[in-house]
């Protein structure tokens, strides 16, 4: 099966800067394609849990939403912010992209800045947030056509469209930090109308490698969180981005209540089993250099 009559996730990696090739890896046949897609070479490419690839140039004069395995395209206005260079974007959409109130939402993290459009719209809504230290936004998600987002203390938020964008910190996840752990990458996911809160655990003794897996879902009545040991039977895709998002493992044809991941600069893909409690490790990718990738994970788009 090419990747061009694909209906599962693909987890793409990048060549270096500037080189034209992508190597598509499919998660239930186990095999890599090679391609050379154009509109994905020489710009910033943010995965988004609702299939669709944002690319947009570092400057920011050329952005659109892309779909790599139908190659349809849709463009934005310009993301533009005083000229500076753009290197850090998070991207979700509220719904499917042939929804005519779709609104997309870009967080460039680093500045501290949330980019709302919809479709027809003659430019960005820009919105700067002026957060207490350790309430920066680290991740994005959406659910039910709503944003949220996660700061970087930990904190659970709401995020406001225009005409009056704003953020709202609902909750604190109160996630556990387990001894002996360095770092730790959250992510927002949305899994059949629910949230979960992933963390992979980091130890600087393990070359900065995830040592475990957290995950908690959020009980909206209760605007708590709660530690969770399955997840319906689905799995839980985390890219190297930040960026997530789920699928039924059965359509996957793999099992289910797994974690699959990827870390920076590495061409293996790892799973971890809520079940057994374990990491596995495939290497789906032998002839790509770890040199430089970026991987993140593709899904068909809706």
């Amino acid at each position: 099966m090419s990747i061009e009559a694909q209906s599962n996730p693909c987890l793409v990696f990048f060549y270096k800067m500037k080189q034209k090739y992508q190597t598509f890896f499919i998660l239930p046949e186990e095999k890599s394609y090679v391609r050379n897609i154009e509109q994905m070479q020489n710009g910033i490419c943010c995965s988004t849990a609702q299939g669709w690839m944002l690319i947009v140039d570092q400057l920011g004069k050329h952005c659109f939403l892309f779909d790599p395995i139908t190659m349809s395209k849709k463009d934005l206005p310009p993301l533009q912010q005083e000229a500076k260079p753009i290197t850090y974007l998070l991207c979700t959409l509220s719904s499917s992209p042939t929804e005519e109130k779709c609104t997309v939402l870009c967080a460039d993290i680093r500045e501290e800045l949330l980019f709302f459009c919809q479709f027809g719209d003659p430019e960005w809504t820009i919105y700067k947030y002026h957060p207490e230290p350790g309430n920066e936004l680290s991740c994005i998600a959406t659910c039910d056509g709503k944003f949220y987002g996660l700061t970087l203390q930990g904190n659970f938020t709401t995020i406001d469209c225009p005409p009056h964008p704003n953020i709202n910190i609902l909750e604190p996840t109160n996630a556990p930090w387990p001894i002996g752990t360095t770092s730790i990458a959250s992510y927002l996911v949305e899994s059949s109308g629910e949230i979960f809160l992933v963390e992979r655990h980091v130890r600087a003794s393990n070359s900065n490698k995830t040592t475990n897996i957290s995950i908690m879902k959020r009980d909206s009545s209760r605007q708590a969180w709660d530690a969770v040991d399955n997840i319906s039977r689905r799995v839980i895709l985390l890219g190297s981005d930040h960026s997530s998002a789920s699928w039924s493992a059965n359509e996957l044809g793999v099992k289910g209540d797994c974690i699959y991941f990827v870390e920076v600069e590495d061409k293996r893909l790892y799973c971890f089993d809520l079940e057994e409690g374990c990491i596995s490790v495939d290497m789906p990718c032998l002839h790509v250099k770890p040199t430089g990738l970026t991987p993140i994970w593709i899904l068909p788009a809706s």
